[in-house]
């Protein structure tokens, strides 16, 4: 079973990555299947597979198959590098929203 953290680290560099060519044929050891791809850098907003072999985004393609240890179906979700976690605590002291305002 593939942690929260663990599919997120993975996924961060997908869209940045979207035009790479495949690393190797087939092998992967993850495949996200079929989650909205959303990069504005690279302007992709589609349905896509992620591919992620050897800790590296391998491919992002309309329909990726191959052998992977493990699948993620992301259906219905969306995959996309860069999102920030805004939720804190830091209003709860004198520092905090100074703090958080720099961040």
């Amino acid at each position: 079973m593939i942690t929260r953290r663990q599919f997120v680290s993975a996924a961060a560099g997908a869209a940045a990555c979207a035009f790479v060519p495949k690393a190797r044929a087939a092998g992967y050891d993850l495949i996200v299947k079929g989650g909205r791809v959303i990069d504005p850098s690279v302007g992709l907003d589609a349905v896509r597979d992620v591919a992620i072999a050897a800790g590296k985004i391998a491919a992002v393609e309309p329909n990726i198959t191959g052998e992977t240890a493990a699948t993620i179906d992301a259906r219905g979700k969306i995959v996309t590098p860069g999102l920030i976690d805004i939720h804190t605590h830091a209003a709860r002291s004198k520092e905090g929203p100074p703090l958080a305002l720099q961040d």
